[in-house]
């Protein structure tokens, strides 16, 4: 593990220098970069305390619902994949992705409420950097549990079997 982060290290050094090359960042200090390189892998959002709790507890959310869509994509491949079914077991797995699909609905409603709000104050305790990350973040998130809901939908219309033409991009948002 320690030499994975060491190559990460390194490896995330040489794209701030090749950043610079290309001007999409300012330059900097070898020294610099090999800080930035260190502290990537230690997400932290906001300015303060009460930037940092709030950043927190955006991350909290986003990872749950992160989890929510893999278990629910999880079981909708498992029930796709099974044919003989028995049909109390089904039912019971339809019920199950449903309360996944509104918890993470829920859930989703906060973060974007937390975005918002966040969005329209003079001061954020956020950098644009992050206000534009939370944005990206909160979009592709309602974007996946859309898809979620398509597949859920589309799996009642045509007996429980899963749409093929429509996977989940989970490995993107995490």
């Amino acid at each position: 593990m320690v030499k994975q982060d060491e190559e990460l290290t390194i490896l995330l050094t040489k794209l701030y220098a090749i950043q610079e090359q290309v001007g999409a960042v300012e330059k900097s200090s070898d020294e610099d970069k090999k800080n930035r390189a260190a502290s990537a892998g230690q997400v932290q959002m906001g300015k303060g305390r009460k930037g940092k709790k709030t950043g927190s507890r955006f991350l909290e959310l986003k990872s749950s619902i992160i989890d929510r869509l893999k278990t629910v994509a999880a079981l909708q491949e498992e029930q796709s994949s099974s044919v003989s079914l028995d049909p109390k077991v089904k039912i019971a797995t339809q019920a199950e992705i449903r309360e996944l699909v509104r918890q993470a609905q829920d859930e989703w409603n906060e973060l974007n409420e937390m975005y918002k709000k966040e969005a329209r104050k003079k001061k954020s305790k956020f950098t644009p950097e992050e206000m534009e990350t939370q944005q990206s973040l909160v979009m592709e998130l309602q974007n996946q549990i859309e898809k979620v809901k398509d597949v859920q939908m589309a799996g009642y219309s045509r007996g429980g079997a899963a749409d093929e033409g429509v996977t989940l991009n989970l490995g993107a948002l995490a």
